[in-house]
């Protein structure tokens, strides 16, 4: 059984026996304290722990319920609040919502259906917070032992001289790995936050106004909210596959391959976004058997072909263009005629030295984080990626595959059709 702990500021004891009633025989087990006074309610705010503060807020004394949110915005006090106005009034409302307040709604002590809902909204939401939060805790500690073990290896430095170099080679790279996982995890509470930010605010519309509302705006508002589970999710998809390469948990596989089977199965999956949005993809050139991983490679042309539908506007045009270099590479290029950027930008999309993600023509969101997949993953099969754009030219991502593989792994090489 679901459980909420709320604190009820304000109100008596009809009050009390209606928020009881709203959830009797619903599942969910509410812990409700009481504090008739603002400084009750604040001293419970601080001292202890609530899913949910409510406030019965009255017309002729909003003073009252404004002092309980801005006291508990000052001090820091993260409980989400909501007021339950005796009178509809868009003016105390507003103030209610300025003080601090998450929701402020006329309740007569019979929209039982609307407070379940938001309740157990809230309840969720909570304990995915407390979740995020003892990550995060994890994290930290994890990062105060990398600290402490630098220190350490700091103050050995000075007995083992000869070790000063290789200890150096070790510090400089310590600090980069740290600086990109500051970064790292920025990006992760950037692209989380707006996502999350959507989910909440639709589904508290819906949890307070779906008995009112046409099943169009209904429609619309779902759709809004499945945007952003999906955005979560491709983010987290991304985040998971990033880590496992990081931890060499995924297995390289290299086999020898026709190359213009993935791009053909590429250009296939796309082929009903490409038409929607009236663009050309194509092929240029002869595609030859290469030497790497299938999976891994299938992984960056999709991201790469993604990328350049997501940033080319309506009626433009995306190729794929195959080569054969002299050191025995095949280069493959996936030019667009879409938005193209800036130098600067260019230079920094490769790396988590900056969160570089923009929207698409048609708005389409980016996690930020497909194009470290692709670097890191025509690294692991021997090759070099890279870009040339320039601001409203268009981009063209280049990356290289060996032919065949290395000398002394040519005898056990495994084929792809073996």
């Amino acid at each position: 059984m679901a459980s909420a702990k709320i604190l009820l500021a304000g109100g008596g004891e009809e009050t009390k026996a209606a928020l009881h009633k709203a959830f009797a025989g619903d599942g969910i087990s509410i812990d409700l304290a009481h504090a008739p006074s603002a400084d009750d309610a604040l001293t419970e705010l601080v001292s202890q722990k609530f899913q949910l503060c409510v406030i019965r807020g009255i017309s002729d004394h909003p003073e009252f319920a404004i002092s309980v949110c801005s006291g508990a915005r000052e001090a820091g006090v993260r409980v989400p609040i909501i007021i339950l106005m005796d009178i509809a009034s868009r003016q105390s409302e507003n103030e209610y919502l300025n003080a601090g307040a998450l929701a402020a709604m006329p309740w007569d002590g019979s929209q039982d259906a609307m407070l379940r809902n938001f309740v157990r909204l809230t309840v969720i939401l909570r304990q995915s917070e407390e979740n995020l939060r003892k990550t995060n805790d994890r994290l930290v500690q994890e990062m105060l032992t990398i600290q402490d073990e630098r220190e350490r290896a700091e103050s050995i430095n000075g007995q083992y001289v000869e070790l000063a170099e290789n200890y150096a080679i070790a510090k400089e790279e310590l600090e980069k790995l740290n600086q990109e996982k500051n970064k790292f995890f920025s990006i992760i509470a950037h692209d989380l936050r707006s996502p999350f930010t959507a989910l909440l605010g639709f589904t508290t519309l819906l949890a307070q106004r779906v008995d009112t509302m046409e099943p169009a705006k209904v429609k619309e508002y779902a759709e809004t909210i499945n945007d952003s589970a999906t955005r979560v999710f491709k983010l987290l998809e991304n985040l998971l596959e990033w880590s496992r390469l990081q931890m060499d948990r995924i297995e390289h596989k290299p086999v020898d391959f026709p190359l213009g089977d993935i791009a053909g199965k590429t250009i296939d999956i796309f082929e009903p976004v490409v038409r929607d949005k009236d663009l050309t993809l194509r092929e240029s050139g002869s595609a030859p058997h290469v030497f790497a991983d299938p999976h891994m490679v299938d992984a960056v042309i999709r991201n790469l072909v993604n990328n350049a539908i997501k940033f080319t506007p309506r009626g433009g045009a995306i190729t794929i263009t195959y080569d054969v270099t002299p050191t025995n590479f095949v280069r493959v290029d996936i030019t667009d005629t879409g938005v193209g950027m800036t130098p600067e930008i260019a230079n920094k999309i490769f790396t988590l030295s900056d969160n570089i993600t923009t929207q698409g023509t048609d708005g389409e969101k980016g996690t930020g984080l497909g194009l470290l997949l692709c670097k890191e993953l025509v690294e692991r099969n021997g090759g070099h990626i890279e870009v040339d754009s320039l601001p409203n030219k268009g981009s063209t991502f280049r990356f290289t595959l060996p032919l065949e593989a290395p000398a002394q792994d040519i005898q056990d090489a495994p084929s792809a059709t073996a």
